[in-house]
């Protein structure tokens, strides 16, 4: 019996998947041209990431942690992190700011709108270089 070897028009037949390959291909073409920058990622420059880590809150990233498992409302993220709604509206409104969620407002069935908030960004790496005194 002989094993069928998966390509990237596998990938192409599913439209998430092939939507991840596409950006895995402009990433890996970037590497390949060791380009300055990779596409689909945030440079920050030391005064921005000293910002950056301290809004990153212990809150805001179980935040985060919930909300990277899908899109969620901020009814459901309050719940989930045991929080009033007002407060995890707040620092889902911080996350957005960092560009790490976006916030969409849905129709909510016979309850007027809702917002939703959808990850952007599903991970963070930190790559520190400290130069030598």
């Amino acid at each position: 019996m002989t094993k069928k070897k998966i390509t990237l028009e596998d990938f192409a037949k599913i439209p998430a998947l092939n939507a991840r390959s596409i950006k895995s291909k402009e990433v890996a073409r970037a590497l390949d041209e060791q380009a300055d920058s990779l596409p689909y990622s945030k440079v920050f420059t030391s005064f921005e990431f000293e910002d950056f880590l301290s809004q990153l809150t212990p809150k805001r990233f179980e935040l985060l942690r919930i909300a990277s498992k899908g899109r969620h409302s901020i009814a459901d993220l309050a719940i989930a992190s045991h929080r009033n709604p007002s407060a995890v509206s707040r620092d889902v409104s911080k996350l957005s700011a960092l560009g790490l969620v976006k916030v969409e407002s849905v129709s909510n069935e016979g309850h007027g709108r809702k917002k939703v908030v959808i990850p952007v960004a599903s991970t963070i790496s930190i790559n520190a270089c400290i130069a030598a005194a």
